[in-house]
């Protein structure tokens, strides 16, 4: 009977195992152009760098699934939520960002819960969230661990997304998602602007350069 007993744990071990895939699902990074889009042939990315001289944030857009439906329900014939693929009882609700940093040598960034609001359509796809993976709060640890002109720190991000479902009272988080980029703080020299002249806006979402290679001519 010995046998039969540890066949039966090992198949009951296995089956626990098991895990549903989050309903909410992150699935990649994208660097926004300077009009904060997300452009359908720029290549999706999982890393980038950051000049601390010239910014102390970075942007990243994302595309995230909603597997997410509801049931529709109608009385007398009449639905209760009669679009359920756009909007309605399905929508799943995006309130906070969490993000926890992994950095190499350790920057002591302490882990941030940031506010977000969006909502994601029942059963949708590439649905496209901007985001700053930099609170001022992180921010400022990082800048106190990169000393102009010194020691590089790679910072490794990890994202998940939490929030609730319009239908009931659930409450969901997304699969993790991890980013990276190399933060370094280095004065380039950049000229100041000319009287009544203004720094072209290169980085993304309009702010004024440093962020992946992107710099302006004057600042």
């Amino acid at each position: 009977m010995k046998p039969l007993f540890v066949a039966a744990s090992l198949a009951l071990g296995l089956c626990g195992c098991a895990e549903s895939p989050p309903v909410i699902q992150i699935l990649s990074g994208k660097v926004p152009t300077d009009t904060c889009e997300l452009e359908d042939d720029a290549p999706s990315r999982a890393s980038g760098s950051l000049n601390l001289a010239y910014t102390r944030n970075y942007v990243l857009g994302l595309y995230v699934n909603s597997s997410y439906s509801n049931t529709p329900l109608d009385v007398n014939g009449v639905p209760l939520d009669p679009t359920p693929t756009t909007g309605g009882q399905g929508t799943a609700i995006v309130e906070a960002v969490e993000l926890s940093y992994d950095t190499t040598p350790n920057a002591r960034i302490p882990d941030q819960t940031i506010p977000y609001t969006a909502s994601l359509n029942p059963g949708s796809e590439q649905n496209e969230l901007v985001l700053s993976l930099l609170s001022q709060e992180a921010a400022e640890a990082l800048l106190d661990a990169v000393a102009p002109g010194g020691e590089t720190v790679e910072v490794a991000v990890t994202i998940k997304l939490t929030g609730r479902f319009v239908a009931g009272s659930g409450k969901f988080e997304s699969n993790e998602y991890v980013y990276t980029f190399r933060a370094f703080n280095q004065d380039l020299g950049i000229p100041a602007c000319a009287p009544g002249t203004s720094s072209d806006r290169v980085a993304p979402c309009g702010s004024s350069g440093g962020q992946d290679g992107a710099y302006p001519t004057c600042i």
